[in-house]
């Protein structure tokens, strides 16, 4: 005879066998995920300007690509051309083989101006990782350019950023 707890007790296992997947995905969905890890970094060094590029790992096949640059001309020029119309400085990352190929531009998140940096632009983007891998099955070469339009003199100045070479 089937009574009241037994079925109860029936249902119970079936509702827990089928929520069980379902469960396993959201515990994993809810780890916490891991801290981003810096896949590689170069900068130029050098006095004049320093270019940077850096790739960084966010976890689940996702890289944040980040370009940064200090062009050392003093707080009266930088200003000048921050206080121009229209946007200064615009950024992208290239895949170098025998000749660069562009993979993505990189979008400007923040320009700035001071006596020890001089100008200053900062270049953030999130990809998938398959946006990176320029050579399928093969090591990547990858490099950030920066170019920047120079009001002062009416001229378009371009920045390469060193390469990184990895297997994205």
């Amino acid at each position: 005879m089937v009574t009241g707890s037994s079925l109860k007790r029936g249902l119970l296992k079936v509702l827990g066998i089928a929520m069980a997947p379902i469960a396993a995905l959201v515990l994993v969905g809810a780890q916490p995920a891991s801290a981003a890890t810096v896949a590689a970094q170069a900068c130029t060094g050098q006095v004049q300007q320093n270019v940077c590029v850096t790739i960084t790992s966010l976890g689940f096949g996702f890289y944040e690509v980040r370009l940064g640059i200090d062009f050392r001309i003093g707080l009266a020029g930088a200003q000048q051309i921050i206080n121009a119309p229209g946007e200064p400085f615009s950024g992208a990352l290239f895949g170098a083989d025998s000749s660069p190929e562009f993979l993505l531009g990189v979008p400007v998140t923040s320009v700035g101006a001071s006596e020890e940096s001089g100008l200053s632009a900062d270049f953030v983007t999130t990809v998938p990782r398959l946006w990176l891998d320029e050579d399928l099955n093969d090591r990547d070469e990858v490099f950030g350019k920066i170019r920047l339009l120079d009001s002062r003199f009416n001229v378009m100045r371009t920045f390469d950023t060193p390469q990184i070479q990895q297997f994205f």
